[in-house]
């Protein structure tokens, strides 16, 4: 709330153990009113699993709701293990290696895609998103449909292409934007290249074809921030002082719609949130100055005053 949150996402209940352990204080807070930003909840297929006999997927009130799956298809770039199509740049020969087999990709993606479920998958190397996409558009074509919003979580180097196929597919890249700020010269120097790092979180691209996209921070990897997350997808400096892409680089409106509106559509919210309009949720932000006015380079000292969340006000600065 401090930082201007009135929905968050949980992404992959089950990581740390039985997902029902993080269920229970969720559903008590929303039982008991005392939930100060709305949750959507994603779990791991195996514990997902666990819950379809009972039915309670999509089960939820206004301030929680139990999503689709979440799943992981490779590591991190920055820690060599994402599944990249060409070699690391220090490390000629070397690729890193996906988690599963094309064939266990296609089987998780098509049965909860077939059973109607949201499936949010992280994929860092283009490696790992293009097997993916593959079997996304093979859980498409079993199953016709393209409104289940279907996630790729980070997709750090899709490709122009691949974006295209992406959007045919319904499913929207939630870019990690802030990674060429913290990581982007360690990127060029040791992982990727100055050319790849350039195309890194590709929200230029994203705006371009016409199709929704979000951003994050991908805590507790980096402290919670939507300011600082906007800041770096609209200037794309490194900490070294670096500009990564330029082409990439996108408007305040644009990354503010990343985070509200295009946001709204990650959780089904689209009705109910991420614009300020009548019957839709009394959820506010206050900011000391407009996003839109203030010079780029100063977006992330722009403080937030007030959150309001169902007309309450859970943060006050």
């Amino acid at each position: 709330n401090k930082k201007g949150f009135t929905t968050f996402q949980d992404g992959g209940l089950g990581i740390n153990g039985e997902a029902e352990v993080f269920l229970r204080p969720y559903m008590e807070l929303a039982r008991e009113g005392r939930l100060n930003a709305r949750a959507y909840l994603q779990l791991l297929p195996s514990e997902m699993d666990k819950l379809i006999p009972l039915g309670v997927w999509g089960i939820g009130n206004d301030h929680m709701k139990i999503g689709g799956v979440k799943y992981f298809t490779d590591g991190s770039i920055q820690g060599f293990t994402g599944a990249l199509l060409e070699d690391y740049y220090t490390r000629p020969g070397y690729k890193g290696a996906l988690l599963w087999s094309q064939e266990e990709i296609d089987e998780i993606i098509i049965k909860y895609h077939c059973l109607g479920f949201q499936v949010a998958v992280h994929t860092n190397g283009d490696a790992a998103s293009e097997s993916v996409i593959q079997a996304f558009e093979k859980a498409v074509e079993r199953c016709p449909r393209t409104d289940l919003r279907h996630m790729l979580i980070h997709a750090q180097l899709v490709s122009d292409s691949q974006l295209e196929r992406m959007k045919a597919c319904g499913i929207i890249p939630s870019l990690f934007a802030r990674h060429i700020e913290v990581w982007g010269d360690r990127h060029a120097a040791i992982f990727l290249g100055p050319e790849r790092t350039a195309r890194m979180d590709p929200a230029g691209s994203c705006v371009r074809l016409g199709m929704p996209f979000s951003l994050h921070v991908d805590t507790p990897v980096l402290p919670v921030t939507a300011l600082g997350s906007m800041h770096a997808a609209v200037n794309r400096i490194s900490d070294g002082g670096v500009l990564f892409g330029g082409d990439q680089r996108i408007t305040p409106r644009q990354a503010l719609e990343a985070y509200t509106t295009y946001a709204s559509l990650c959780c089904g919210g689209e009705h109910d949130r991420g614009r300020i309009e009548p019957g839709r949720f009394a959820d506010f932000v206050l900011l000391d100055s407009d996003i839109e006015a203030v010079d780029p380079s100063g977006i992330r000292d722009i403080k937030v005053l007030k959150t309001i969340c169902g007309g309450r006000v859970v943060y006050e600065a």
